[in-house]
């Protein structure tokens, strides 16, 4: 080995907003299957060997990097240029401070077998890229002008493992629109039978887990529960659209689930019918809680009765065609009826990072201020009022009541 020290260090500045002086110490000149380890103040080391045919520029990234609590990450800055950065186990806060000051994006970490092996797949296969579900106009306002935003080749701490997830090589994206700031799912992942049994199935486990998770939820402390506030918000609203005598009105909630929302409203004197497409949520809502419920797909079931309400609780992000099924509701809504629509609030969230709950795989859409306005009325209704809230649960949510738009 054969070390040139620099004296005075040439020193040069880098990065982009806020500029940071590096210091260029020497040159360390490396004769085949020579090493040199690099050591922090702290203890924690990193090794770099020479080869005949260049270097390993890091030792094994899911082990020795691991047990000095060093963590690969590849990242990429604004001009599309990739780099590998190790990051200090505990110093996370400062690798992210640095991500947001030079408004680089993390690609993946590379610190985990787990992780290691998804890249693996993703790039092995092909698949990762290849099979996208392609967007080049966005399904809201029809802006052409989308950005990659987010990136994901493993699933987000607290996702729900779906078995679609499990079978396949995990990629994903989330484009946004530029226009109206609407967030879209781009995955390689096919979700066609999500609401056909999965989704209920990979949350609940059976018909047991169904009522076990409904009762945990309505005994929740009111000051913990989102239905809660989305039950009193509705009743606040229909008191002043219909009156104060709305008792006995009727209301279909589309998408109803586990059915502690049109439980609630059962209880407050509405007349409540539920839609469902799983069979095990529908016989939870008719037989466990005395609501009366109907199996399939709104956009294609027959024989509804006409509401006083709909409700769309957390339902039109997981649909391919928001507006499509939106508009629908307009064939079952009483004359001077309204329309209540909850979703997640892709603005609030993307502030907290791309690991919220808003951006899980199940969310083929994540709305904003603009697009749930521009949703309202491609499909045929005014926004009386929209509201941006955080529920107790740290959801961030967008609501609005729709009226009819005259055609």
């Amino acid at each position: 080995m054969k070390f040139k020290e620099i004296s005075p260090p040439r020193e040069f500045e880098a990065g982009f907003d806020i500029k940071r002086t590096i210091k260029d110490c020497g040159r360390i000149e490396l004769s085949p299957n020579e090493q040199v380890t690099f050591i922090t103040d702290s203890g924690k080391e990193y090794d770099l060997t020479r080869k005949n045919f260049g270097f390993y520029a890091t030792p094994s990234l899911n082990r020795r990097l691991k047990q000095f609590d060093l963590r690969a990450v590849l990242v990429k800055n604004r001009l599309d240029q990739f780099f590998i950065l190790l990051v200090e186990k505990e110093k996370e806060n400062l690798f992210d401070k640095y991500m947001e000051e030079e408004k680089m994006e993390l690609v993946t970490w590379m610190d985990t077998t787990e992780a290691l092996s998804n890249l693996d797949n993703a790039l092995g296969t092909c698949t990762s890229v290849n099979n996208l579900t392609q967007t080049e106009q966005c399904p809201i306002c029809s802006g052409n002008s989308l950005e990659k935003v987010f990136t994901y080749t493993s699933p987000p701490d607290g996702e729900i493992s779906f078995p679609f997830s499990k079978d396949h090589t995990y990629y994903r994206e989330y484009l946004q629109c530029t226009c109206c700031q609407h967030y879209i799912s781009s995955s390689s992942i096919d979700l066609s039978t999500l609401y056909s049994g999965d989704y209920v199935a990979s949350n609940y486990s059976d018909i047991d887990g169904i009522h076990k998770t409904f009762e945990r939820i309505i005994s929740l402390d009111p000051s913990q529960s989102d239905n809660v506030g989305r039950m009193a918000s509705i009743n606040d609203f229909s008191e002043k659209h219909f009156g104060t005598d709305f008792q006995g009105r009727t209301l279909l909630d589309v998408g109803s689930g586990l059915g502690v929302f049109p439980f609630g409203m059962k209880r407050s004197g509405w007349k409540c019918t539920a839609i469902d497409p799983d069979h095990n949520a529908v016989e939870h809502l008719e037989q466990f809680i005395g609501v009366k419920a109907a199996k399939g797909d709104f956009l294609t079931i027959s024989d509804l009765d006409t509401f006083d309400v709909i409700t769309f609780n957390k339902v039109l992000e997981h649909v391919n065609d928001p507006i499509e099924m939106l508009k629908k509701s307009r064939d079952y809504l009483k004359e001077g009826g309204f329309v209540y629509v909850e979703v997640p609030d892709g603005e609030m969230a993307a502030l907290e990072g791309q690991s919220r709950e808003e951006f899980f795989i199940d969310h083929l859409h994540v709305f904003s201020f603009s697009s749930i306005t521009i949703l309202a009325q491609k499909s045929g209704f005014t926004p009386v009022l929209v509201e941006r809230v955080q529920e107790p649960s740290t959801k961030y949510t967008l609501r609005t009541f729709l009226r009819p738009t005259a055609m």
